[in-house]
Formats: C-alpha cells, structure tokens, sequence
C-alpha cells in the first residue's frame, strides 16, 4: 500500500482506525503529537508518508500533507461523536462511544465517512455562497476537492476553520526538519551532543575519541538524582529519505554491550521502522530521538530558535454591539 498514490478520501480513511486504536490502547487520552506518534509506530506506510515534504502552490510555503490529514480525521471523529478535545485542547480523548467500539467490527465510512459527509458539503456550500458573493464564480466542491483546496490555501485561516489549529508550528517544524536533514553528517552529529548536553548528559574525551567506533558517536554520563549516574552511549544518524532499521538498532546494542552503558540515546533526522522500535524496547534501554523529536526538543530547549509572542483577540473584540 503506497498512501501517497492513493486519493484523498482514501487516505483519510486509512487514518480513522489507527488514530482510534492508538486512544483505545492509551486509556482515552493523548495529546495531539503523541496521537501521530502513535499512529506512525504502528504501520511504517503512514510514517513514510508523514515525512513528505511539499511547498503550497500558492504561496510557496512548505507543509506536510499528512498534517492535513491528521487534523481533518481528527475534525471528523468529533463531529461523530467519537473522541473530544480536553479542556486545554492539547489532549484527545475518547469519548464513552468511542470506548466502546471494536475496531474488528467497525465500519469506518458507514460510521464516520458518510456522516462527516455532510458536514463538508455544508461546508463547501458556504464557501461556494461567499465567494458567489464576491463576485467570484466558484462551482460547487466535493469532500476532496474541499480538501485539495485546503493543502493549496493551509495558510488561509478563514477557509480552513478548526483544523487550521497549530498550522504555524506545523510550519515551523518543516522547517526545522529540512534544516537537520540538510546538515552535514559531522553537524549533525554535533548538534546532537549539543542538545544531549542541554538535557544534562555530561560527554568526556572518551566519548569524542570513540566516535564512530562500533556504531557509537558518543559516550558520557548523566545525574539523575544526587546519588545515582548513569554511563550512556549516542548514535546519530542523519538520513534524509531512509528509515532506520532493526540492523542499525541490533548494531547499537552491541556497542552498549561493549562499552557497558547502563542505557543508549539513537538520534535520527529521518524516523524508526517498526522492527527497529520493537528491537530498541527488547534489549538493553534505548532512548529513541526521530526527527519529529528532535523538533520538539528543540523548542523545548530553545536550542538557536528564538520564540516570539504574538496575540490573538477574543470574541469580544468582534462584537460590534454596545
């Protein structure tokens, strides 16, 4: 199965059950990036397809089709009634009916597609309206040319509502993933000692002097309380297209083995199969970094980003009654 090729519909389908079953198995409640994570670990198709990369017709910009994707299944499973938003909207969780469910049994278009359905045709009437009012000739859409459109115009907060929700972190986080998959193999490798040093791993002239001795890029120690270090090894891999796979993890637990590391960081600008995630949970403890990871832990750490505060006005501010 290659998502890519498949049309828009059908890849929204194809993410209904998984976003579903990964919720079913958490206990009901995710937050947004642990929801994709999840759905990603669970079949390597959806996970390649979460790594492409395009730029927007119109305006130039870069996105992901897969973050389209995600947040329009997600749009639909609220709207049926399947899952909500908590409080803070940075969790999802399971509505009872969706706790319900038996994936073996369920019918995603009879459930979700065709009742959602209507929804976008409503949706795509009142678009169709307000551009007939602006004088602009507009014939009617179906639920994927709706959806097309939307891809061409992700920066059109008004065409695209609620699930336009996070687009300029989305878009900060393309960016930053072309960034680290652009960088030399030696940058790369020092720009992930650099942030292991900000999560508080202390490396030592060993560790630079074993570089890419056995699969280890770097060997060094962590405090985690005031009585207790750990002795941890690091393998980088910056790949711009590959995965990486059960070898490279088998590799690495080698090296551990060798150097006797109570546990190992594998950082990688690209993603893990799903061999290689079941391979690092078997052996000795492996921290996994892809590059989804590597975006956030950025953020978090403020590793050469610089935030910048912006406001957004409230209803009331809309209201033009006194």
């Amino acid at each position: 199965m290659d998502i890519i090729d498949l049309s828009t519909d059908e890849q929204l389908s194809i993410l209904l059950k998984p976003i579903i079953a990964s919720l079913q198995e958490a206990g009901g409640s995710l937050t947004r990036t642990q929801l994709k994570d999840s759905i990603c670990e669970k079949d390597d198709d959806i996970a390649a397809y979460a790594e492409i990369i395009r730029s927007s017709k119109k305006t130039g910009n870069t996105y992901k089709p897969f973050n389209f994707k995600f947040n329009f299944a997600i749009t639909e499973l609220i709207l049926v009634g399947i899952i909500i938003y908590g409080k803070s909207k940075k969790e999802i969780q399971l509505t009872e009916k969706g706790v319900q469910i038996n994936l073996d049994l369920f019918d995603i278009y009879q459930e979700v597609r065709i009742p959602a359905s209507m929804y976008w045709e409503e949706k795509a009437r009142e678009r169709a309206k307000l551009k007939e009012q602006k004088g602009i000739d507009k014939k009617g859409a179906t639920n994927s040319e709706l959806s097309i459109d939307i891809e061409d115009n992700h920066d059109d907060e008004e065409s695209i509502g609620d699930i336009n929700e996070g687009n300029i972190l989305d878009d900060v986080n393309v960016k930053l993933q072309e960034a680290i998959k652009n960088m030399s193999p030696a940058k790369f490798e020092q720009f992930s000692r650099l942030l292991l040093t900000k999560m508080g791993i202390t490396f030592t002239n060993k560790g630079i002097s074993i570089s890419n001795d056995g699969g280890i890029d770097g060997y060094g120690y962590h405090m985690s309380d005031d009585f207790r270090t750990t002795r941890v090894v690091i393998q980088c891999k910056r790949y711009t297209v590959n995965p990486v796979g059960e070898p490279d993890i088998n590799q690495f637990l080698g090296a551990m083995n060798k150097f006797q590391a109570d546990y190992g960081v594998f950082i990688t600008s690209s993603r893990f199969t799903t061999k290689a995630r079941e391979a690092a949970r078997e052996g000795s403890p492996i921290t996994l970094i892809d590059g989804d990871d590597l975006v956030e832990l950025i953020i978090k750490y403020e590793l050469f980003v610089t935030p910048v505060t912006t406001y957004i006005l409230e209803d009331f501010y809309r209201n033009d009654e006194c």
